[in-house]
């Protein structure tokens, strides 16, 4: 290998210089060539007799050299320096060959940050300086400096990644977490038991006899279990279980008699029991019973107001030939439960009580002759107790009784049928004052649209009044009339089928205002 010229310099190794190095003065017989660099480089650039071809742009080689990287800072002794070398100054030259007071290395030892170089080699399959392998240096092999200063950082805030001082400001919530876990269970379940204990054992109760007044209703079948709940809604017993626990000390524990009884207010609760197992403190009940109701709106009522429950009224109709009925009712307790005002005494029964209200109404009966007056009028009692039910759902008012049987004879003198939306209604087990078009097509045998005549039974309970007008009707040719306004009870009378359609628009209107 022919001998490389004195002044020309080679690559160095990559293992071989130290950082501190380039402060070594040169080796003794060492001329230091000086080279133009090119651009802004202030790395001089590689003389031509180096041994190797130019760059060309068929292999452009082009590498940025950080001056902070080890391998690219290295020097051996006998090596030619990169550009002039004075050894008593340290500043690097300038492109005009000047020396720079603010160098890019600064002071000797001072990292001011990273100086790129533009080189271009060929490699030829060797290692080029700056260019990194598989054995390259990690990243903190390379920024000692920076690794330093990032470790001081971390340190500063307690650590770094895997040495992080933990958080110990909030510790204290997982075991105050856990213990609330504990306790507030044993709490709340400490407090539930204890009034489940009072409620059983020792219950809300008053002191005294109380206030007041109030009427009481004891049903058939109740209960001081069933009751307790009904005193304390109204104001009578303090709790139930006080009251259920006065029975089971008393000496009479099922004694319980259906009825009414005047009780106070704000009673403790062993008195109120005594109170209701007194048969002297049973107060006589009034019943009244309006005109117009069909069965079961009575059987209702009474069951609401006699103190006795519908179920009994309704067993008891099962047994019509109990009732007393009359032999032309044909077992059938509709339209025969005279309308008026009962007095139901203490222990009475269901069975007792529609007896009582058959037993008015053949009172009534008797009173009126009916089947004598039947007869005059051409009826039987049974017609004329349907019509009298016809007569008390249409009417309004009382003087419109006896026209209202004078349009029901007419109609069933000349054959044309009643049209009652009255009878369709109950057939279908509704009520209303005016029947649909679907509601008048129905089959039932109530339907007085369809069927010419009386319906089969009565479809109410009718008053004297209403008896007495079938007895002695109205004198007049009216075959049409309607109440037009169901409030007052005006009802308007015609023989005009004309007239009569200007009384329905006039009733529809009315029922359209409310």
């Amino acid at each position: 290998m022919p001998a490389r010229p004195q002044g020309s310099h080679r690559l160095p190794d990559r293992d071989a210089w130290r950082p501190d190095e380039h402060l070594r003065p040169l080796p003794p017989g060492y001329e230091p060539v000086h080279h133009e660099p090119r651009y802004d480089d202030p790395r001089p650039t590689r003389p031509p007799d180096q041994g190797r071809p130019r760059d060309t742009e068929d292999s452009p080689w082009r590498r940025t050299q950080r001056l902070s990287r080890p391998e690219a800072q290295e020097w051996h002794p006998g090596q030619p320096a990169q550009a002039s070398y004075d050894p008593g100054d340290f500043r690097p030259q300038d492109q005009y060959g000047e020396r720079s007071e603010h160098s890019q290395f600064g002071e000797p030892g001072e990292y001011t940050g990273d100086v790129e170089y533009e080189d271009e080699y060929e490699t030829g399959g060797r290692f080029v300086p700056g260019f990194g392998g598989d054995d390259d240096a990690d990243y903190d092999n390379v920024r000692p400096d920076r690794r330093s200063r990032r470790a001081s950082r971390q340190d500063s805030r307690g650590g770094g990644r895997g040495g992080r001082r933990p958080r110990r400001r909030f510790r204290w919530i997982a075991p105050l977490a856990a213990l609330l876990v504990i306790v507030i269970p044993l709490a709340v379940g400490g407090v539930y038991a204890y009034s489940l204990y009072m409620g059983k054992y020792h219950p809300a109760d008053y002191a005294g006899d109380g206030t007041g007044s109030v009427v009481v209703q004891v049903t058939s079948g109740d209960t001081p279990t069933s009751l307790g709940p009904k005193l304390v809604q109204l104001g009578v017993v303090a709790s139930s279980r006080a009251f259920v626990l006065a029975a089971e000390h008393s000496s009479n524990p099922a004694g319980l008699l259906p009825g009414f009884y005047g009780m106070h207010q704000h009673m403790q609760a062993s008195l109120a029991y005594a109170l209701l197992v007194n048969p002297k403190d049973l107060v006589q009940v009034t019943v009244t019973i309006p005109e117009g109701l069909r069965l079961s709106q009575t059987t209702t009522l009474l069951g609401a107001k006699s103190g006795i429950p519908a179920t009994a009224y309704a067993a008891a109709l099962k047994d019509p030939a109990s009732l007393g009925l009359p032999s032309y009712a044909n077992g059938k307790a509709e339209g025969y439960l005279f309308p008026a005002t009962y007095e139901v005494l203490p222990h009475e029964t269901a069975l007792g009580v529609l007896k009582g209200m058959v037993q008015r109404f053949n009172q009534e009966a008797a009173t009126a002759n009916l089947p004598a007056a039947a007869k005059q009028v051409r009826l039987s009692p049974s017609q004329v107790i349907i019509m009298a039910s016809l007569v008390q759902a249409e009417g309004g008012r009382l003087s419109d009784y006896p026209k209202i049987a004078r349009v029901i004879y007419n109609r069933l003198a000349q054959g044309i049928p009643l049209q009652l939306d009255s009878t369709v209604l109950y057939g279908l087990n509704t009520f209303g004052i005016l029947a649909s078009d679907k509601q008048l097509s129905s089959p039932s045998p109530y339907n007085t649209y369809r069927h010419k005549g009386l319906p089969p039974g009565p479809i109410d309970s009718p008053g004297n009044a209403a008896i007495q007008a079938v007895l002695h009707p109205a004198t007049g040719p009216w075959i049409y009339f309607v109440t037009v306004n169901p409030k007052t009870g005006e009802t308007l009378f015609t023989s005009s089928e004309t007239q009569f359609e200007q009384f329905r628009q006039e009733l529809q209107h009315n029922l359209g205002q409310g």
